[in-house]
């Protein structure tokens, strides 16, 4: 399938989206792929026991944080025999600078009234959070499989430079470089190297003709070390901007793990001679949210 511009994109789109697979009131997508059988496969990996967290490490200072409120307070005056120190954090999670993971009402069908994912209407939306597909339904499962790390980084030499653009080749000559591949319900990991320059203003991504690749290989969840669309737009695609976000999310139903440091995990990948491992990763239950900060926990 040649997905090149916004015309091919939306005749893909029937043959692309996942509504109804899994029945009329299904909330999980693509989630649904982890079953009993790929969380045992998936702890067979557990071999050496070394743990690698890739969350990335943040503070009220970090670039690009959004919205950010922090406060600190002692009270060690008052009360001297139970002294100590609370906080007050709060910040908008979408964009490039937390390690997040996207809840499927995140992101809305281009059409607007046409609504999310499973054909949820966008009324589903209030101001006090979404009534279904919010994030405490990933929570209420947790996440427990395969990751699988596809190196095109290093494919081409290390690193991209930032705002490249990633296309079905380069997942398929990552997988041949470390002689991995991409099973059912495995968590695919793709690493630019570009880490924290990748931005809104420019970053390396998924070109739109991963998509059918992404649902033939029945992965449950994308990551990067960036928020795997292109930016600024790859030209002809002037209408589906972010095709990996304004696809995956409301027509596959497929979570996106934003911004996870997938240097550090490159590194114990190379030292442990092997691209697959354990994942796990548990978003909070705050009811009809559209993302929680997490910091995923690979395990060889």
């Amino acid at each position: 399938m040649t997905i090149e511009n916004d015309v091919d994109l939306e005749r893909a789109l029937p043959s692309l989206s996942n509504w109804g697979r899994w029945g009329p009131d299904d909330q999980l997508g693509t989630l649904n792929y982890m079953t009993p059988q790929t969380k045992l496969a998936a702890v067979a990996e557990i071999r050496t026991g070394r743990v690698v967290p890739f969350g990335r490490e943040i503070s009220s200072t970090t670039p690009n944080l959004r919205d950010v409120t922090y406060k600190m307070k002692r009270y060690d005056d008052p009360l001297p025999d139970e002294a100590g120190c609370i906080d007050e954090i709060g910040m908008t999670y979408h964009g490039f600078a937390v390690t997040h993971i996207d809840a499927l009402c995140h992101i809305f069908t281009p059409e607007g009234k046409q609504g999310m994912y499973n054909g949820y209407p966008v009324e589903d939306v209030t101001p006090t959070g979404a009534r279904r597909l919010g994030i405490e339904r990933i929570g209420e499962v947790g996440i427990v499989g395969r990751g699988v790390l596809l190196d095109v980084g290093e494919v081409r030499g290390g690193s991209l430079p930032v705002g490249s653009v990633i296309r079905p080749e380069d997942l398929d000559a990552a997988e041949r470089l470390h002689q991995v591949q991409v099973g059912e319900g495995d968590i695919v990991f793709v690493r630019n190297g570009g880490g924290t320059d990748n931005t809104f203003q420019r970053g390396s991504g998924l070109h739109a003709s991963c998509l059918p690749w992404l649902r033939e290989r029945r992965a449950s969840i994308l990551s990067s070390d960036s928020d795997s669309d292109v930016h600024p737009p790859i030209p002809g695609f002037e209408r589906w901007t972010e095709p990996m976000h304004m696809v995956l999310i409301p027509y596959l139903g497929m979570p996106i793990l934003d911004n996870t440091e997938l240097d550090a995990l490159a590194e114990a990948c190379a030292a442990e001679q092997r691209w697959a491992f354990f994942v796990s990763v548990s978003p909070w239950r705050f009811k009809g949210a559209t993302s929680s900060p997490v910091n995923p926990i690979a395990i060889f």
